[in-house]
């Protein structure tokens, strides 16, 4: 009986032991989190600046090796039509402008790293290229931005400015024309994304 008991603790430390090692090779893909990821678009016109703030948002991230933030790709996705303001009226004028009955998503996809710098204590700066599209028009842009890394969570955070008539949008208007929207708008971010397996091991 003894003996019995003996064999299969040992199978069960085993199958842990063979667990462990497989969500650690699955640990460089990690997943956003929506609800701890924040993307904001902020503009301005002739009479007051305005803001858009994306509710719904997707992502993967994957690492060659999480340690020295060797990135292996990155998307990231913002669904249009979740773009709200602080009134009905930008909300309406932001879906139209960006033509979200048609183009139900703002897509970006990592093309290249340029460069990393290594800040210490898990931080690094990152000068990258990627391919942006909104409302239909794909645009190659430069990003930079900061990647924090603990365990398994990463997050990244930083702004880009773009101009709106490169992706073919033009700046909305308001009030029979006595508003109008410039052409430069600010993108600021702060993504944060984590390993399902710990989600999975929890329950």
């Amino acid at each position: 009986m003894n003996t019995q008991i003996n064999i299969l603790r040992k199978l069960f430390i085993c199958i842990v032991l063979i667990g462990l090692v497989f969500n650690n090779a699955q640990a460089q893909m990690l997943h956003l989190e929506n609800e701890n990821s924040f993307l904001t678009v902020f503009g301005s016109s002739n009479l007051h600046g305005w803001k858009v703030d994306a509710n719904t948002k997707n992502g993967l991230i994957s690492f060659n090796n999480l340690q020295t933030c060797d990135i292996e790709s990155l998307t990231f996705a913002v669904l249009t039509e979740s773009l709200k303001g602080a009134k009905p009226g930008i909300t309406s004028t932001a879906a139209k402008a960006l033509k979200a009955d048609k183009y139900k998503s703002i897509l970006y996809s990592l093309v290249e790293v340029k460069n990393v710098i290594d800040k210490g204590n898990g931080v690094f700066e990152l000068e990258t290229l990627g391919d942006l599209v909104i409302a239909g028009t794909k645009k190659t842009i430069p990003l930079n931005f900061n990647v924090a890394i603990s365990g398994q969570k990463v997050t990244l955070n930083g702004k880009v400015q773009l101009k709106l008539t490169e992706f073919n949008i033009t700046p909305p208007t308001g009030m029979l024309g006595a508003v109008q929207a410039k052409d430069d708008v600010f993108v600021k971010f702060e993504t944060s994304f984590i390993n399902n397996n710990l989600v999975n091991n929890i329950l």
